[in-house]
């Protein structure tokens, strides 16, 4: 879960895709939120009527994405 006092926020999906490996499209972060990939779902939080991420749940995305890639169960 994002902690808005110590983690780094981004807006979704126009700040966030500038920090992600590969730059992904704008639509791709949104699916990512909504769906996940294999089961994991990149965290979101709602200040107001914005929607943001972090930096560091996009770091635990990634881990947790690439764990489920090579066959490993990811820790919540």
């Amino acid at each position: 879960m994002i902690d808005v006092a110590s983690e780094s926020l981004l807006r979704v999906p126009t700040e966030a895709a500038k920090v992600f490996p590969g730059r992904p499209n704008a639509s791709t972060i949104w699916r990512w939120h909504r769906s996940g990939v294999k089961g994991v779902r990149l965290e979101t939080v709602v200040v107001g009527s914005r929607r943001y991420t972090s930096r560091e749940a996009i770091q635990r995305f990634v881990e947790r994405t690439t764990a489920a890639a090579d066959g490993y169960r990811h820790c919540t």
